[in-house]
C-alpha cells in the first residue's frame, strides 16, 4: 500500500508525487528534498487493532544526492510484517530524477510459525515533462526474490506503478495512476484531485479500483510540519483512516 496521508486521500495516487513518503512509493520523488525531514505514519485499517499499520521515514539532502531511512510495520505480536529501508535519490535535472532503496523484510508469526526473511530493492523514475505535467515509473522487487525461511520458497510479489500528476492551476492538481501487483488478478486504477482552498489548507478525494475504495482527506502546512489526515471507504470491509506528519528543518 501506499504511504502518507496525502496520497491516502487521493485515491492512493502517489507514483508521480514528491516529498519525505515518495521515499516508499516512488524513491525518485525525494530527489528534490532540501532540508533535513522526518515523518511519522498511522493507518488505522477498518478499526481493528491488528491490522494497524506504522511507518517513519528520516530524508538527509546532500549534495550528492538525498539519503533515506524507513520502517515500516503491519500487524500485531502474533503477526507482523516489518520493512527496513535504505533509500538514495538524484536530481539529473529537471526531466529526470531517479531513486533506489533497498529493503529488508522480516515476517514474524509467533512461536509457532518462526520469522521469515527476505531482501529486495524498489527503483523509481520521475520526469517534470512541462511546469504542470510529471510522470513517474516505480517497481518494486523486479527480479522477484523469494522468502527465506519459508517452507514453499514464496515469492515475493512484484509491484509495478506508472501515472501523472497535472497542476491545472496553482491551486488545483490532479493525478492518476495505474498498478500492476502479481498477487492480484487484472490491475488498480487510481484517480485524486487536491485543492487549496485557503492558504496552505488543503482538500483531497479520490477512487481507486481493484479494491473499490473511495478517500477523501484533508492537509495543512506549516513552514515547519505538515500534516495529513485521510479516511478510506473499502466497499467491503469497511472505514479505515491514515494520519502522516512531516517535520523540516533548516532554512
Amino acid at each position: 500500500s501506499t504511504i502518507g496521508g496525502r496520497a491516502a486521500a487521493m485515491g492512493g495516487c502517489s507514483v508521480a508525487s514528491r516529498g519525505l513518503w515518495a521515499m516508499q512509493n516512488n524513491p525518485a520523488g525525494m530527489a528534490n528534498l532540501d532540508k533535513f525531514s522526518f515523518g511519522l505514519y498511522y493507518e488505522n485499517r477498518w478499526f481493528l487493532p491488528e491490522t494497524a499499520y506504522k511507518s517513519g521515514a528520516i530524508a538527509l539532502p546532500t549534495k550528492f544526492g538525498c539519503l533515506g531511512v524507513s520502517f515500516n510495520q503491519f500487524g500485531s505480536s502474533k503477526y507482523s510484517e516489518n520493512k527496513f529501508g535504505l533509500a538514495y535519490a538524484k536530481d539529473f535535472g529537471p526531466y529526470f530524477q531517479m531513486g533506489l532503496q533497498l529493503d529488508y523484510l522480516l515476517i514474524s508469526q509467533g512461536e509457532t510459525y518462526g520469522r521469515q526473511s527476505a531482501v529486495t530493492f524498489e527503483l523509481g523514475i520521475q520526469s517534470q515533462v512541462t511546469n504542470r505535467l510529471r510522470l513517474g515509473t516505480y517497481i518494486f522487487n523486479p527480479v522477484s526474490f523469494r522468502l527465506q525461511q519459508s517452507l514453499n520458497q514464496e515469492k515475493l510479489p512484484i509491484v509495478f506503478r506508472f501515472g501523472a500528476a497535472y497542476q491545472f492551476t496553482k491551486d488545483f492538481v490532479g493525478q492518476c495512476e495505474i498498478e500492476k501487483n502479481t498477487e492480484r488478478k487484472g490491475v488498480s486504477l487510481r484517480g485524486g484531485l487536491e485543492y487549496e482552498a485557503l492558504k496552505n489548507f488543503y482538500l483531497r478525494a479520490g477512487v481507486q479500483s481493484n479494491p473499490r475504495i473511495l478517500t477523501f482527506g484533508l492537509g495543512y502546512a506549516l513552514h515547519f510540519v505538515k500534516i495529513d489526515a485521510a479516511a478510506q471507504l473499502h466497499q467491503e470491509l469497511g472505514a479505515s483512516i491514515q494520519i502522516s506528519m512531516v517535520f523540516s528543518i533548516g532554512k
